[in-house]
């Protein structure tokens, strides 16, 4: 009877853990090699946290349930832009790192595979070739985004320490959060059952919610150190990495039928929270707490309307 609430307790605990590696560990590669930790954010960091997504996704799309694969990485989105930097810019303002240019690409290819979605899915039905084009349009984004970071961002730094223990750290840390993400999901889905919610929630609130908790401990980490530039880069590279490679891989092995509200509600939903975190950043460079807050109340809002919705 306890089990549920020992892994979801577990998972918690893990999650810092492997978000205080991997942060560390990131970071210092990035200084050693010259890049910038916002670079970092995108590439290394999204990648390994949205690895509970990847996973959660690909096993959904394999047994067959469309609903809960693209359900997770939708609502792990809107969890990573309201929730995950609300939480951290609440924690400590966040200044953000980063050219004009560099902040427009990300924001572009992080609305890109939404609007794929939109144009392809509108019915429900994902099929192999607009799946595929959702892996063309992430690989696009990794490509410029190496490009860009080789010209330059940041200048080499001295780092302490040996880069083969601060790579250890790194590959460690994402470890130990799919290890804490996936206790997380799996205890609280249990919990969901055992409580009576449907399916069709599960995916877009708890499922999307225990996926996005190593975005949320490795941005709150790096607030906390003074980092928070990694908190945005984090959050924009985790949402290209969700809808491209997640969604693109999950629905390349199996083209489904989704339920079509996903895509004519929660996606245009992702799409707007997007476009005003997207202005608020270029406005002035910065999330205030006030910012945050708003973030928080309006993604509470979200999961009350998803529950009294019925998924």
């Amino acid at each position: 009877a306890y089990l549920p609430w020992i892994m979801v307790v577990a998972g918690i605990v893990f999650l810092a853990k492997g978000a205080d590696w991997l942060v560390d560990g990131a970071s210092r590669i990035a200084l050693r090699l010259g890049i910038s930790p916002f670079v970092v954010g995108l590439t290394v960091v999204g990648f390994g946290t949205s690895m509970p997504e990847f996973a959660v996704s690909v096993v959904a799309s394999l047994r067959g349930s469309g609903g809960l694969s693209l359900g997770n990485a939708v609502g792990s989105n809107i969890m990573n832009l309201l929730l995950v930097l609300g939480v951290a810019a609440v924690l400590a303002p966040i200044q953000v790192l980063g050219s004009r240019r560099a902040l427009w690409r990300d924001l572009l290819f992080g609305l890109v595979p939404a609007a794929i979605l939109i144009v392809s899915a509108w019915d429900g039905d994902i099929e192999r070739s607009w799946a595929v084009l959702l892996l063309v349009v992430f690989a696009t984004f990794i490509a410029v985004t190496c490009i860009q970071a080789r010209r330059g961002e940041g200048a080499p730094t001295v780092v302490t320490g040996s880069p083969i223990r601060h790579g250890f750290m790194t590959v460690v840390g994402i470890l130990v959060l799919v290890t804490g993400s996936e206790m997380m999901v799996s205890g609280g889905v249990d919990l969901a059952h055992r409580f009576g919610v449907s399916d069709a929630i599960i995916g877009l609130t708890i499922v999307a919610f225990g996926t996005s908790l190593p975005e949320l401990a490795t941005s709150v980490t790096a607030a906390l150190k003074g980092q928070s530039e990694i908190s945005v880069g984090n959050v924009l590279g985790s949402n290209v990495f969700n809808l491209g490679l997640i969604v693109g891989t999950a629905f390349t092995i199996r083209p489904m039928t989704v339920p079509s509200i996903v895509i004519r509600h929660d996606i245009p939903f992702l799409i707007a929270a997007t476009l005003v975190i997207g202005i608020v950043v270029l406005r002035d460079r910065k999330i205030s707490r006030f910012e945050g807050a708003g973030m928080l109340v309006t993604v509470a809002t979200y999961l009350v309307f998803v529950v009294i919705r019925g998924g």
